[in-house]
């Protein structure tokens, strides 16, 4: 299938000279274009045309990118762009297309800063394991064109589910998440429980998070990595330093350990101390095998949290703390 219509240009006279004075202005508006971008979604010129295109490796079990540098300037354009890209065959034997996989994409369309995919019926016969991966690669991919956060599919007339039958819904990049540098087996989707601030610091709002990552990460490593990258909501606020680097993320007869950097005890937002250490704790809590949590800074637990909050001891669970 292809998306993008080709328009006949019409002719402009025998005229040289007006012929010249035309190709003069054409070459001076396409130099504005390339100049100046404009601030709307539709249509609007995007500044970065540097991407990374997605692609299955030929097991099928891993996720591989190229380097790759979009051609059209307007955002109609670059969806349509990569949707080709994505379905074409890949030059190396050694990728797959996340469209070339035996499914059809019939058509897509923008609902704001969405695209909701439609494809045909034969996507249901992709694995679980190839299906996770196709739409990792397609929402990585469409993700990076600006303005647009997420990606929906409808299969035929219907939603995607998951295999418990539940729709799956928008999907942003930040759903899957990989261990850097290294292949996996598979990928798995969790729906896990964040705690972040409310809007006056002083308590913690519930947020549930549908996640989709590398079998390789423990999920406990995967919380904490989700309350460092924030909300997308505007409900809840973050409650911890972006800037901070786990270290590491370990549980141990229902203990988890987490060892942050330094960073993380530079808070930048308007929050509590409280509120700060207990959206670690209760996120973590909310799993099944974490009945306690000992935090650390750079592996050591002699630490005071902002001059009055030991890391010596383990903490629990603490529901005062939720609004």
């Amino acid at each position: 299938m292809r998306f993008v219509k080709r328009k006949k240009i019409k002719g402009y006279g025998s005229n040289m000279a007006a012929a010249l004075l035309y190709l003069f202005v054409l070459a001076s508006l396409l130099s504005c274009s390339r100049t100046e971008h404009a601030e709307g979604q539709h249509g609007a010129s995007v500044s970065s045309s540097e991407i990374q295109l997605y692609y299955l490796n030929k097991d099928e079990n891993a996720l591989l990118s190229q380097s790759y540098t979009m051609e059209a300037e307007e955002q109609s354009g670059q969806i349509r762009e990569l949707l080709e890209k994505m379905q074409a065959i890949p030059e190396s034997i050694d990728i797959k297309a996340p469209m070339h996989l035996g499914f059809q994409v019939v058509s897509y369309q923008l609902e704001g800063t969405q695209i909701v995919l439609k494809v045909d019926e034969a996507y249901k016969q992709l694995t679980p394991s190839t299906e996770i991966l196709a739409r990792a690669a397609i929402v990585r991919t469409l993700t990076q064109i600006k303005g647009i956060d997420g990606v929906s599919f409808l299969v035929g007339e219907d939603p995607l589910t998951d295999l418990a039958g539940k729709p799956v819904g928008v999907m942003t990049a930040d759903m899957f998440i990989d261990n850097q540098g290294s292949e996996i087996n598979a990928y798995e989707q969790a729906n896990i429980i964040l705690y972040f601030a409310n809007e006056e610091g002083n308590a913690l709002i519930k947020v549930n998070r549908l996640v989709i990552y590398n079998s390789n990460i423990a999920i406990e490593r995967v919380v904490v990595d989700q309350l460092i990258a924030g909300p997308s909501n505007t409900e809840s606020y973050p409650t911890i330093n972006p800037a901070a680097k786990i270290n590491s993320v370990t549980i141990t007869d229902g203990t988890c350990y987490v060892n942050l950097d330094s960073a993380f005890l530079t808070q930048p937002y308007n929050v509590t101390s409280e509120v700060a250490i207990y959206s670690i704790v209760n996120s973590l809590a909310e799993l099944s095998n974490v009945n306690k949590v000992q935090l650390m800074i750079d592996g050591e637990t002699a630490v005071q949290y902002r001059d009055h909050i030991s890391f010596e001891n383990t903490f629990t669970r603490n529901l005062d703390m939720i609004e």
